[in-house]
């Protein structure tokens, strides 16, 4: 996120705030009030089992509704990266708040890292954190539990627990790739277990989102992302100048609660296009490779060194990644 998309993303989070308590910009219902998403489709029995590795920006919210409601993924877990924007206690409470507002009955375990520094990475500028922490999403009512709990263990811990329990388990990174790292050093052949990572993370063809920053997610703890992509795990990364703009704007006002999120995260939906490529795949296209990754001066620039199994997403279709987010989570 460059200096320019950061004031369109803070000047948008006001106004969804402001659409929220007066319902002026989303679908509402007879009362006025934000009306409810329809019922999430039914979930199949081969339904993908996946780790969703999130640092809670308003995109990663609507990147997960979309996840715990498409009828092909089971999400087994949440785990939220130490480095990421928003950590927890807090991001416990959005994904409390996030599984009242979509309606999810299935129980979802959260696994929080412990913030410290690590060797390259950047800092999030505080006013992003500041807005992230607070976005325009309801709190959860009195009396409701929401089916989410804590996992008693770190995410790393988590993610190799499930690799062995779960055939084909994939992780859905939405943030800097701390844990992931974490996790691959501690057990590699633990590690080695897991399927696939889809990463919304770096730059490759297109400009730099900051000085410093060639994509803020691989910024956050660039050697992080460079460990994973030399790991055994083939990761599809998706590059910031690879997400189409402005891609949901046209279901917004079909999206029910959800829909102040979409104007709190601006023109640019990372999250959401990254979340349904891990559904369809084929709306992508990638160049295949070993890659190697910029710690320190343009942080997250992506180069391509030669043959491997780790792809980058050059170019979407936006129609058929529309298919499955109208479908999923907006009004069909």
């Amino acid at each position: 996120m460059n200096a320019t998309r950061g004031v369109r993303w803070l000047a948008a989070l006001g106004l969804a705030v402001a659409a929220a308590t007066t319902g002026c910009t989303a679908a509402t219902d007879d009362d006025g009030e934000l009306g409810a998403l329809a019922a999430a489709p039914a979930r199949r029995p081969d339904a993908l089992p996946i780790v969703v590795d999130s640092d809670f920006a308003p995109d990663d919210l609507l990147a997960l509704a979309y996840l715990l409601r498409h009828p092909g993924v089971r999400v087994v877990a949440v785990t939220v990266p130490a480095t990421g924007m928003v950590t927890c206690p807090r991001a416990g409470d959005l994904l409390a708040r996030l599984a009242v507002a979509v309606e999810i009955a299935d129980p979802v375990q959260i696994a929080c890292g412990r913030r410290s520094r690590v060797p390259h990475g950047l800092e999030w500028p505080a006013e992003w954190v500041r807005a992230a922490e607070n976005p325009p999403l309801a709190a959860v009512p009195a009396g409701v539990r929401p089916p989410v709990w804590a996992a008693g263990t770190d995410p790393a811990t988590l993610m190799l627990r499930l690799a062995r329990a779960h055939e084909g388990l994939q992780v859905v990174a939405l943030g800097p790739a701390t844990e992931l790292a974490t996790a691959l050093r501690r057990d590699p052949v633990g590690y080695g277990r897991i399927a696939r990572i889809v990463a919304m993370t770096g730059a490759y063809e297109g400009p730099s989102q900051s000085p410093g920053a060639a994509e803020w997610n691989a910024a956050a703890d660039p050697d992080a992302l460079a460990g994973i992509l030399a790991g055994p795990v083939p990761v599809t990364a998706v590059p910031d100048e690879a997400i189409p703009r402005d891609l949901l704007e046209p279901l917004a006002d079909r999206m029910g609660m959800l829909a102040p999120l979409v104007d709190a995260a601006g023109t640019v939906h990372w999250d959401v296009v990254t979340a349904a490529l891990v559904t369809d795949p084929k709306a992508a296209s990638t160049v295949r490779g070993s890659w190697s990754v910029d710690v320190s001066e343009d942080r997250g620039r992506l180069s391509r060194r030669g043959p491997g199994v780790s792809e980058v997403v050059t170019g979407v279709d936006e129609d058929v990644l529309l298919a499955p987010i109208r479908t999923t989570i907006a009004d069909g």
